[in-house]
């Protein structure tokens, strides 16, 4: 499965590009939906540099409920570096 481009029918194919501020991708390492290759394409695509991407171990589609604790602790890390 190959990531497409997020679009909008106003903006154009590329509306992911119109990020500025910092993102976090949280992702699990097993999921079978999206698997983590999307992950990493996704990070690419943000313009900027501006995408952390945070695979969780032993987690699949539904890290925040697989694996709360450790999901919290990514964001609360994330929150605190972000200016």
């Amino acid at each position: 499965m190959k990531l497409n481009i997020i679009s909008h029918p106003y903006y154009g194919s590329s509306i992911i590009n119109l990020l500025t501020q910092e993102v976090l991708i949280i992702w699990g390492e097993n999921d079978q939906i999206f698997p983590v290759q999307m992950a990493h394409e996704l990070k690419e695509v943000i313009s900027n540099n501006k995408a952390k991407l945070e695979l969780i171990k032993k987690a699949s589609h539904a890290p925040q409920m697989e694996k709360p604790r450790e999901f919290n602790d990514i964001i609360l890390n994330f929150l605190q570096e972000s200016p």
